[in-house]
């Protein structure tokens, strides 16, 4: 079965119907909470190929760089990994052609959808909701839950809570010279270190200030605190378009 025929199967699957008063904190206003779900598409950065040569010049620049020019690179490695447009450093680029011509490709990045999801939350008691979902194993084509549906969240403390701990919240934004465009929203983060290990998972839901998209994004990394190495690390990003309520149907398409 294909992998629109399983999600289209879900969405007609009875789901337990949350009642009009209840409130889902935070979470409100973003997914469904009546227990119906909303579609949209796990998606993925694409970069240029334009932007080969600029990153090339670019870590050459990086591995010259002087001891004491140290707070340009963080500031950079800062900037891009979060998806923000780099801002200008003669440090790191001499020539501001150069940084001009990696901006010029870094534009032109495209947000590529990978696979189809279905997202919705639903009321388990008095304050607990739990995240309904569904996407497509990519290797198997079978219908699988995210990750994020084994957390539980707690309306009236606006806390997440997984099998690792409680994720607090603050709040988020990005500006508008994120790839992803501007957005706001919230941001739970779960941060543990022991004499083994140094564990990050974080969840964060935001909506673009232009009122076209909900992004959600989950992150899991567990680092040995002995080695620095990777024992465990998962994240995606998920984006679906801003709807009536009701409207549980469309994939977004490329920005």
């Amino acid at each position: 079965m294909k992998a629109l025929s399983l999600l289209t199967a879900l969405m007609l699957i009875p789901t337990l119907t949350a009642q009009a008063a209840d409130k889902a904190g935070a979470m409100e206003g973003y997914l469904p909470t009546d227990g119906s779900l909303q579609r949209g598409a796990h998606v993925r950065l694409i970069h240029s190929e334009t932007i080969q040569e600029p990153v090339k010049k670019l870590n050459e620049a990086l591995a010259k760089l002087p001891e004491d020019k140290v707070e340009d690179r963080n500031t950079f490695i800062k900037e891009f990994t979060e998806n923000l447009q780099p801002s200008y450093s003669a440090a790191i680029w001499p020539n501001r052609a150069d940084y001009d011509q990696f901006i010029e490709a870094w534009k032109k990045a495209k947000i590529s959808p990978v696979t189809e999801v279905a997202v919705g939350l639903q009321k388990v008691d008095d304050n607990n909701w739990r995240v309904l979902s569904a996407t497509v194993d990519a290797q198997t084509q079978k219908q699988v839950p995210l990750t994020v549906s084994a957390l539980r969240y707690n309306a009236e403390k606006n806390e997440w809570i997984s099998n690792n701990g409680v994720l607090k919240a603050s709040s988020y934004s990005a500006p508008d010279t994120s790839i992803f465009g501007a957005q706001t929203g919230t941001e739970w983060v779960l941060e543990k270190k022991d004499e083994l290990t140094i564990l990050r998972e974080s969840l964060r839901v935001s909506r673009t200030t232009d009122g076209k998209y909900v992004y959600i994004a989950y992150s899991l990394v567990e680092r040995s605190a002995v080695t620095g190495s990777n024992i465990a690390q998962g994240d995606y990003l998920l984006r679906f378009p801003v709807q009536t309520t009701g409207a549980n149907v469309g994939t977004p398409g490329q920005r």
